[in-house]
């Protein structure tokens, strides 16, 4: 879903800019008015930079990765969840060129913003009645949302051919299809944690990072080599890569990242991508780090 640059009009791209700067400027004001917690911000934001290297292929000609915008969300508070996905989407675009630089506001508004805020406000008001299925609808239409968002912002600008009668139906509908799988990922990790560890989702002290935690980041790092190979092998590509295909749509790149698209330049593509999960992880950890200690 990381728009290009190319796939909106400057002018869509820089209203965009201003709404994330706003809503990211509101986010740092609430987390230092009601002293929210960021211990998690920097583990978090790293397994999500992590987990988003994973492409699987999905029948149909399309692969997907986990988001993650409502998962922030949940674990971390709507505002510091927008922050930890600020800085994931960041990275990936100034360091390795996935995103446009000028859909940067538009990539955070979408996944940062939209799936972070819906995904979390649907959690609260359902995890009453059913945690799971809280965390399931949450995730779901988070990046529902989030894709509805997309296409509402490649519909109002010229490079498509088409409007947003038919660009956000698109995007929704495939998204809507793939999200289940997002859904089913935040409930289990929700799941997961809320029976192992309540104090996370509580969001009560500083909550202490295990070795398990470690442990399943390296995997992630480890795995994403093998889900790029699986990607390249058949051939797949991402949703909008696939709308944009139909629709008429050519990327523009101005920017082409110090690491594009994962790879170190002269190196094994393979190899690369493990260096670059290694380095965008550390960068990310540090950044939400960093964030945090400046909060204290």
């Amino acid at each position: 879903m990381h728009i290009p640059d190319g796939f909106i009009d400057l002018d869509v791209a820089a209203i965009f800019y201003v709404l994330t700067l706003a809503v990211l400027g509101y986010s740092l004001y609430k987390v230092r008015k009601e002293d929210v917690n960021l211990s998690l911000l920097g583990i978090v934001a790293a397994g999500i930079f992590a987990a988003q290297m994973l492409n699987w292929p999905i029948p149909g000609g399309t692969s997907a990765h986990l988001v993650a915008g409502a998962l922030a969300g949940i674990l971390l508070g709507p505002y510091a969840g927008s922050l930890a996905m600020a800085s994931v989407l960041t990275i990936q675009c100034l360091i390795f060129a996935d995103g446009g630089v000028t859909a940067l506001g538009a990539n955070i508004w979408n996944m940062g913003v939209v799936d972070v805020f819906v995904g979390y406000y649907i959690y609260k008001v359902l995890k009453g009645k059913n945690e799971y299925l809280a965390s399931f609808i949450g995730g779901w239409l988070g990046i529902t949302m989030a894709a509805m968002f997309a296409g509402v912002e490649v519909g109002l600008s010229s490079s498509f051919k088409y409007g947003i009668t038919t660009t956000v139906p698109v995007m929704g509908l495939w998204h809507g299809i793939l999200g289940i799988v997002e859904g089913i990922i935040t409930a289990a990790v929700v799941g997961y944690i809320h029976t192992t560890r309540p104090d996370i989702m509580e969001r009560a002290g500083e909550v202490k990072v295990g070795k398990i935690t470690w442990a399943v980041l390296g995997l992630l790092i480890l795995l994403s080599p093998l889900f790029a190979y699986a990607a390249e092998a058949v051939g797949y590509s991402e949703p909008l890569e696939n709308v944009a295909e139909m629709l008429g749509a050519e990327e523009h790149t101005i920017y082409e990242g110090l690491l594009p698209d994962y790879t170190v330049p002269g190196m094994d593509p393979y190899i690369g991508t493990l260096i670059s999960g290694i380095v965008g992880v550390g960068i990310v950890l540090l950044l939400g780090v960093g964030i945090s200690r400046v909060h204290k």
